[in-house]
């Protein structure tokens, strides 16, 4: 039977059209049948021919809702080849196989969710490939597409615990006949390591920041002593090592990290501009300082992150769009000063960022808009000031300008571990009973008003407070008795992730 040619060269405008998926399995599965089993091998014409690849192509890159049958489109795809291998074998001589087909197979295995049994396939069709043109068929040379989907089919077969070797097997393979000349094609490039850097960096494996330390090595190598420039490393590969090392938790990640920050750094002011830091470079960077601020009480670790975030406004300014500072790395940034309060000053230093946090945001950049984390982050910073009573004065006087502030804006408005921080402040920064419980009174009704009450603002409110102001605002109730509405907006569980054991002390 005749294949319709209208509606053979609408395929691709009929498979990404709008219609339920089982209608447009139905329809491929229609055409794909027709060619495979309703013809004898010989006997197609040469646009049922040509509609073959179309039809592979229309499998493989078929829309996502159709990628919950991903093992019936691989075997589609693959039994379209084979009836092209068969009308050739039969005398069609314009039944062409080419290496497009071919990629479109191992794509719908790679892509069919069957793990390492998919990934086992891309990696034999590969193979049969390079068999091929080493025997003198040039149209299925393998290309670049052909090695990152072998690639990519093992970074996805979790089920494999060898998956990782497999890659870079193939990784491995791929170089070796490029650089033997048994391939032009097969040149390795950047993006083929994205893919195992990524794996290791989700591996959760002790030894993944050397290993991907040593595949970006290999990589300059590749570039600088092989010639092969395509291999060079990028800012991803470079952040990706970064991550793997902040997720290692090692002593010596921070410093590790740092020391690649600056070498990119500087190979940027020299002119490798493919390796410049971006601003996830800096937020790695900074993130890798918690440890040392939160675990280690480092007093130095807050200004580091401040000196990096001063780098990265900096970068911006001087026109680099990539250098966007976001919310969460000035959040950090003033969490690290929050928890340095061996630093004199150290409140005024957390308020400092905010307000370069506002000042940003203000001109236009809309990525770091302020929130409520990074306001309870100063007020937290302020209720741990240490000294004298002229040091706390200005303390609490910052923390309630800053809560003020705070109340004023949508996306800023206080939670219940702001007003618990609040409650912190007032029992530690004022001296005078009289003026902490007349704090205590309004600060207990706004709480209280806007459902916030949460069990870390209700203990440190009883610290602020005598046990006869105490009776009198609860009427003698415990928590668990007060009215759901004084406690209808906290958040559960509940968490105080601005407050260190040293800073509870």
């Amino acid at each position: 039977a005749l294949l319709d040619p209208i509606r053979l060269h609408h395929v691709q405008a009929y498979i990404t059209s709008g219609l339920p998926a089982h209608t447009h399995r139905a329809f491929l599965r229609k055409l794909t049948d027709d060619i495979i089993c309703n013809t004898d091998p010989g006997t197609l014409t040469a646009q049922e021919v040509s509609s073959a690849p179309m039809l592979m192509s229309a499998w493989a890159t078929a829309p996502e809702k159709l990628r919950k049958t991903g093992k019936e489109r691989a075997i589609a795809v693959e039994g379209l080849l084979k009836r092209m291998i068969d009308e050739r074998r039969a005398g069609n001589r314009d039944a062409i196989v080419r290496t497009e087909d071919y990629n479109a197979v191992m794509k719908s295995w790679a892509m069919s969710g069957e793990k390492s049994a998919a990934a086992i396939r891309v990696e034999q069709i590969l193979m049969n490939m390079q068999d091929m043109y080493a025997s003198g068929d040039e149209n299925v040379q393998p290309n670049l597409e052909s090695f990152q989907t072998a690639i990519e089919a093992w970074t996805r077969a979790t089920d494999e615990p060898n998956a990782l070797a497999r890659a870079q097997q193939i990784l491995n393979w791929m170089t070796k006949i490029y650089l033997s000349s048994a391939n032009d094609l097969a040149m390795p490039h950047t993006s083929c390591f994205h893919p195992i850097l990524k794996c290791w960096a989700t591996s959760g494996k002790l030894e993944a920041p050397i290993v991907s330390e040593h595949l970006l090595m290999w990589m300059q190598h590749l570039q600088m002593k092989e010639g092969v420039h395509s291999a060079g490393p990028d800012t991803t590969c470079f952040n990706i090592v970064m991550s793997n090392w902040l997720k290692s938790r090692d002593l010596t990640a921070e410093k590790r990290i740092r020391q690649i920050y600056e070498y990119m750094d500087k190979c940027n002011r020299l002119g490798a501009t493919d390796m410049k830091p971006d601003a996830s470079t800096y937020n790695i960077v900074i993130s890798s300082i918690a440890p040392a601020v939160k675990k280690y009480y480092d007093m130095g670790g807050a200004r580091r992150a401040d000196k990096i975030l001063a780098r990265l406004e900096s970068g911006y300014f001087a026109g680099d769009e990539e250098l966007k500072p976001d919310t969460i790395t000035y959040n950090q940034v003033i969490d690290y000063w929050a928890k340095t309060q061996s630093v004199r000053g150290h409140f005024l230093k957390a308020r400092e960022v905010l307000d370069r946090q506002i000042e940003m945001y203000e001109s236009g950049v809309r990525t770091c808009r302020p929130d409520v984390t990074g306001y309870t982050s100063v007020i937290a910073a302020c209720a741990s000031t240490p000294g004298s009573k002229l040091d706390k004065r200005r303390s609490f006087d910052l923390a309630h300008a800053t809560f003020m502030e705070s109340c004023k804006m949508k996306y800023t408005q206080p939670n219940s571990i702001t007003y618990g921080l609040m409650f912190k402040a007032v029992s530690r920064l004022l001296p005078k009973k009289e003026e902490r419980h007349r704090y205590v009174r309004t600060l207990f009704g706004l709480c209280c008003d806007d459902g916030l009450l949460g069990e870390m603002a209700f203990n440190r409110m009883k610290d602020a407070v005598t046990k006869d102001l105490l009776y009198e605002l609860t009427n003698g109730r415990s928590y668990a008795e007060f009215p759901d509405e004084w406690k209808c907006n906290v958040k559960t569980p509940q968490r105080k992730p601005f407050e260190s054991k040293q800073m509870s002390k």
